[in-house]
Formats: C-alpha cells, structure tokens, sequence
C-alpha cells in the first residue's frame, strides 16, 4: 500500500522539526513557521530548485539528493557571509519508496544539524519527476552582508579549497570509472563554506559561490563591479590531487574552470587583505588561492593556457544554462 503525503511527513520529516535553533518560535505543524531573528540583524533569503537528471545523477540515492541539494542551497548564505537561521524544502516525488525516504531522511537529519540549520516546514506533492526546492533563511549583522558588487580595479580575485575536483570526479562516475574517494565525496557530499563567509564579512568586497563554474560565477562578480580581469593559468595548477586525476593539465584546468559543483566561494578583496587573508586560510586549515586581480578594462584574460586549450574553448564549456 503506498503512503498518502501526510503518512511520507509524519513518517520522515516531522521528526527532523523535534530539533530546532535559538530563533525558532514556531516550527513545522502549522501554515507558516514563526522565527525571531537576532537583534540588529538582517535575513539572507534564498530558493533554490534540483531536479533529477540535471543537479542530480538518475536513480541517486536519497542521501546523496540530501547532501547535493541542501549544500548547493546553503552556500549562497555563505557567499552572503549569513549565519544559517532555517529550511524549508517543498519535494516532489514521482512514487513513494521507503528506502529512499528513509536514506533522505537520514542524512537530512545529520546536515541540518552540523550546518545548525532548522527545518521548519516544507511540502510533499507527487508529480513526473523528481525534484526538490529548498528556501534558505539566514541573518547577517545590518549592513554586513557580502553582494557581487563592490570590488574596485587592481583587487586579489581568491578562490576557496578545491575547484574543479567534483566535476573530475563526476566525469569519472558518468565514463563508469570510480574515482579516488578524496576526490568522489567532492561531489558526492560538497560542503558549503559557511564559516569562511562568516570570516570575509569586512575582508572581501565581492562574493560569490561557485554553482556553474570558476569563469561564469566571476564573470557575475565582474558584472556586478563593472570590471574586468587578468587570470594566470599557472596559479591555478595548484592541486595535486585534480592534476593525478584528469587526462592532462588543459582537463585538470577545464574542470578548475567550468566545473561548478563543488560549491567553493570566489571571493575578491583589496591588496591590503592578503596577510589577514593567509592568516583566516591557516585558521580554517583551507586554501584561499590568489589566481588573479581585477582590472578597469572590460573583459576576462587568462594567461599561460595549456597550448591545447584556448579561452574560446573554455568560454564554450564554461557555466550550465538550462534553456540552451
């Protein structure tokens, strides 16, 4: 017998509402929940939808659907330098299948927690593909938030961790390779960068995440500053692990550039910042690479391409566009 939506609520999602934040007055049970911002405080408020077959491989298991949709939700409260407040999620599911609910479910049950991020209402329909749209809520100190605009020319362009190891190790899984495990839980479990954007309130001038790609999402920031920028390939080389694993330096650098599934923060930030900078990525024992700087001049430059890879090439490849 398949279960009704209030049985799959009851079931695997009312007992995740048990545990709630400090700013939590009214949890999942009613119309809407009811939350009490810090004092002082503004919300960061977000939404984002994952669908099978495009964020998500076919057939995924449900925590691997929990791990990849609510990180790439979650990190655009990092790249706002916002404290995580609360979820909801609104799920779509084409059948009931209880494995599947309980493996969501459970790791849902494990990062909302360690990301200190209440759940605390959403909806269950059914329809003819799987799909998942999570709203984040965040706050931030008034005025204190980080926007894609702001930078200034002749400004360090940063880019956090490990860029480009989850689409080298989704180009494995889809050829039927198994990759090395520290590079497939980049992909398979991103973790979003919420204490780094926490510490780059007052440090960076511009932030993003990197959802489509180190050249689209920079791209946005230079829009968004009315700037252009100069790149050099050789900084970006700096991962042993993505350089072993790709076919050649021009792959390892297509997927440090196009590839935006790890959910790193592309930052920018005055030369002033880079000793406090190096100090903040000893802390949080995380690279914060420099690998370029902004400039007046439109238009983004990379420097010392492999020979077999062209920008023209890189523009090609570079960011997912869903109506193309």
């Amino acid at each position: 017998m398949s279960l009704s939506e209030f049985e799959i609520i009851d079931q695997y999602f009312t007992p995740l509402g048990h545990w709630q934040g400090p700013h939590t007055v009214m949890g999942p049970g009613d119309d809407c929940a009811v939350l009490s911002p810090p004092l002082g405080h503004q919300l960061c408020v977000s939404s984002d939808t994952f669908i099978e077959g495009v964020h998500f491989p076919v057939g995924a298991s449900g925590a691997l659907v929990a791990r990849r949709t609510l990180a790439g939700a979650v990190s655009d409260l990092a790249a706002m330098g916002s404290e995580p407040l609360a979820v909801t999620g609104a799920l779509t599911l084409v059948a009931a299948v209880p494995d599947w609910l309980a493996s969501f479910s459970g790791a849902l049950s494990e990062l909302i927690q360690d990301w200190q991020l209440p759940l605390v209402g959403g909806n269950i329909s059914r329809g003819r593909e799987l799909s998942l749209t999570w709203t984040v809520i965040g706050s931030v100190p008034t005025g204190s938030y980080v926007t894609r605009g702001g930078a200034s020319a002749g400004e360090d362009i940063y880019i956090s961790g490990w860029p480009g190891r989850a689409g080298c190790a989704l180009s494995k899984l889809q050829s039927g390779q198994q990759p090395p495990e520290q590079l497939a839980k980049h992909y398979l479990a991103p973790v979003p960068r919420l204490l780094l954007g926490l510490h780059l309130r007052g440090l960076a001038s511009a932030m993003i995440d990197v959802s489509d790609g180190v050249l689209a999402d920079l791209s946005h920031l230079l829009d968004g500053s009315a700037l252009g920028a100069r790149m050099n390939a050789r900084d970006m080389a700096f991962d042993e692990l993505l350089q072993a694993s790709a076919e050649s330096p021009a792959a390892a650098l297509t997927h440090f550039l196009t590839a935006g599934d790890d959910y790193e923060l592309c930052f920018i930030a005055p030369t002033s910042a880079r000793a406090e900078i190096d100090r903040l990525a000893l802390k949080l024992a995380l690279p914060l690479n420099r690998i370029g700087e902004t400039q007046a001049e439109l238009g983004l430059v990379v420097e010392n391409l492999p020979v077999t890879l062209t920008e023209s090439m890189l523009i090609k490849t570079s960011g997912y566009r869903h109506f193309t």
